[in-house]
């Protein structure tokens, strides 16, 4: 079941419209007095007070500066950084500026800068004169204030200075014009002449102090450069005597020859190692493969090495034609036939005589290898000696070009100081402004402030705002409820029940830990909650949710929980109760209860089929069971729209004498209209001294829409003073007449 909550709210707030709008015109004479008071209070100030006059005068910031001698190199001065222009702003609203203008236009002698003191500060400092002129009389006193005269005065002194640089400050108002290198500089004065001289005043002294700031910053430059260019040349006479001792000591006259000293040996060496390392291998590799024991002439004779030797070609050749021989005479004759003999002994004659060719010819390659070997050895130790003797030389090159470079690098110094010196001194007397006027300040005409219409104006409209904010919160402050017969006067219900304000500490169980400090109070509040017990049992209902209590309020924080938790306790003395919680958005009782919150509870039981008993738990301290509201869910509507939740009811009916249910504020959501539905009927928990009257109505008449009946209302957080005055008597009188008893 969804329910529509769209057009009770837009009916609530055209409600509230028209309640607002009765408030003003019930309190409209009040709130014109009030306006046309404080309007003509404004318009008196307004005549009484003196014409200020402000005079602009425009400069303009020039970042690219005309310069003799690019002298920013040598302060600092970087006129093309984006900081430059801000910068000069800075400088325009210094107090150097301002004191270089009130020195020169001796402003601390004109009264609106130097206002003489009142009739009171006078007074003041005669009283203050004479009690010091009787302490005087004492000789230590006398000493003390001797010594004490000289830093007072400067200490005036300094306090007077920066009142008067304070005060012209405040005057004075420095604007750069957006997306230019303009600046528009004002100053505000009773006398329109004196505001404009002094604008104007302000542009020149911004353009001497960045003169005079040149000025210096040249002087101090000139120094530092002829400083520096002594330093320089001494050290440049130093590198030139090192350089000329250690050509004397290496025996050199310049750098020229020791780079081509040893490279041509070098690469003379490398070459012919290369030639015999080739020559080495190319025979390594040819006495590896002649080195095979008992190696065939076929397959020596294909080494491409030794295939052209002349005696290696015969022999082959000698045994291909005694191979064939053999291979001719094989055919006719068997082995042992006297020519077949002779061809088989001529073919061993060829290969014996190939064996020995063979090892001769190894020999001979081996004898060749040895030759090389030795060659590359030598090669290779001549080329080690070449390479150290260069390295040598090359350290020693190395710290001829350091000791070079030094000279050259100081030279170049030096001879670039020497021209920056010279032409600092030419140009010395040159100074270029970086400002100028575009705009010269004017006289004005009209005094800039105050501006009286418009000021009249805002007091009007900020004067009637103002009386009818204070009109609508003062009637907002009434529309609560004090007790139960403010509450029976505004709306014509009496309440159940009136419950005083208890404290009770955070985060722990409200029923047991309530005001200590008060038992009078705290009995009274467990009294009322038990009468309410006992209304709603004379009012119970016939129908079929007859003992179903359900609890709900306007907002939050009107102690409806609170109210559900003292009932349950209350109906657990008679009966056996059951305390559901079905504030499934934002659930408070495990809190209140010290129950852990996983514990399962409704939507466990209508969401994840869990048994009833499984969604029951019980308190420490408590003689009641509660059903939590379970765990989180997206839909609480459709949780308590479902149709288990209505079965979960029925079980607690059936396990229970009492069940009562806890249900979200109706204001904020619709779920407790929904319980409410299926109940039938509700009480409600209306919060003294805080929940408003169109809230409390709202609700009732939202109640009654929904075909809800409305078992009455508790006002709850009744101040005790107003709460126990009429219950006091009737209480003390029966409480002692039980003792008599």
């Amino acid at each position: 079941m969804t329910l529509n909550t769209h057009s009770p709210q837009s009916q609530n707030e055209r409600l509230a419209i028209g309640h607002y709008l009765s408030v003003i015109r019930a309190r409209l004479l009040p709130i014109s007095i009030f306006t046309i008071l404080c309007t003509l209070l404004t318009l008196l100030i307004m005549l009484s007070a003196k014409p200020v006059y402000r005079a602009t005068a425009t400069i303009l910031i020039d970042s690219n500066q005309k310069n003799a001698v690019s002298i920013e190199e040598v302060v600092g001065i970087d006129t093309t950084a984006k900081e430059y222009f801000q910068t000069q702003l800075e400088i325009i609203k210094s107090n150097r500026v301002a004191q270089r203008v009130i020195d020169k236009l001796n402003l601390a002698e004109l009264p609106e800068f130097n206002p003489e003191p009142s009739q009171t500060s006078v007074f003041i400092g005669q009283l203050i004169g004479q009690i010091k002129s009787l302490l005087s009389n004492a000789s230590y006193v006398a000493e003390s204030t001797s010594e004490d005269i000289a830093p007072s005065t400067e200490l005036n002194k300094a306090a007077d200075e920066y009142k008067l640089l304070n005060a012209f400050k405040s005057a004075m108002s420095i604007v750069a014009v957006p997306k230019t290198q303009l600046v528009k500089i004002s100053f505000e004065s009773s006398d329109p002449v004196l505001a404009a001289k002094i604008a104007n005043e302000i542009g020149n002294a911004f353009i001497e102090n960045s003169l005079d700031s040149k000025v210096v910053a040249t002087e101090q430059a000139t120094s530092w450069i002829n400083t520096r260019l002594q330093e320089l040349k001494l050290k440049h006479q130093q590198s030139e005597k090192a350089l000329l001792a250690f050509l004397q000591e290496q025996k050199l006259i310049d750098d020229s020859g020791i780079d081509a000293l040893t490279s041509n040996e070098l690469a003379s060496l490398t070459e012919r190692l290369s030639v015999a390392t080739e020559r080495r291998i190319a025979s390594q590799s040819l006495y590896s493969a002649l080195k095979v024991k008992n190696p065939e002439l076929a397959s020596i004779a294909s080494l491409s090495q030794i295939s052209n030797h002349p005696q290696i070609t015969a022999i082959r050749l000698a045994e291909i034609e005694a191979e064939k021989r053999v291979s001719e005479l094989s055919k006719r004759y068997g082995d042992k036939h006297d020519r077949m003999i002779q061809a088989k002994a001529q073919l061993a004659s060829v290969q014996e005589r190939a064996e020995i060719v063979i090892t001769k010819l190894i020999n001979g390659i081996k004898q060749e290898l040895y030759s090389a070997q030795r060659q590359e050895a030598l090669l290779r130790k001549e080329l080690s000696a070449k390479k150290s003797e260069f390295q040598k030389l090359g350290i020693v090159k190395r710290e001829y070009d350091s000791l070079k470079r030094e000279v050259d690098s100081n030279a170049k110094l030096y001879d670039l100081f020497l021209t920056r010196q010279k032409e600092t001194s030419a140009t010395s007397d040159f100074t270029a402004a970086n400002a100028r006027f575009t705009d010269g300040a004017l006289v004005p005409i009209e005094p800039a402030k105050p501006q009286k219409k418009r000021i009249i104006m805002i007091a009007f409209i900020a004067s009637l705002f103002t009386a009818i904010v204070v009109a609508l919160v003062l009637d907002s402050l009434r529309s609560t409820f004090n007790d139960n017969n403010d509450f029976e006067e505004k709306l014509g219900l009496v309440p159940l029940a009136t419950l005083p304000k208890v404290k009770g500490r955070f985060g722990s169980n409200p029923l047991f830990n309530m005001e200590k400090g008060n038992i009078k109070l705290t009995r009274l509040y467990l009294e009322k909650v038990d009468s309410l017990r006992t209304t709603l049992l004379l009012n119970q209902r016939s129908d079929q949710y007859s003992n179903v209590i359900g609890v709900t309020s306007s907002l939050p924080d009107e102690g409806k929980t609170s109210t559900a938790l003292q009932l349950a306790r209350s109906f657990s003395k008679l009966e056996k109760v059951l305390l559901i919680d079905t504030d499934l958005r934002k659930p408070s009782i495990y809190l209140a209860l010290n129950l852990p919150r996983s514990q399962a509870g409704i939507t466990n039981f209508v969401h994840n089929d869990m048994s009833f008993e499984e969604c029951i738990a019980s308190a420490a301290d408590t003689d009641f069971d509660v059903a939590l509201s379970g765990i989180a869910t997206a839909s609480p509507q459709e949780t308590l729209s479902h149709e288990k939740f209505k079965q979960f009811i029925e079980l607690a009916l059936e396990k229970y004498d009492r069940v009562i249910i806890d249900t979200p504020p109706s204001q904020l959501v619709s779920d407790s209209l929904i319980v409410g539905k299926l109940l039938g009927h509700m009480v409600m928990v209306v919060k003294a001294h805080s929940t408003k009257l169109n809230i409390v109505r709202d609700t009732i008449d939202q109640l009654h829409r929904h075909n809800i009946t409305l078992d009455g209302v508790v006002l709850n957080n009744v101040s005790a003073s107003l709460s126990s005055f009429h219950h006091k008597y009737h209480y003390s009188y029966y409480h002692e007449q039980t003792n008599a008893n």
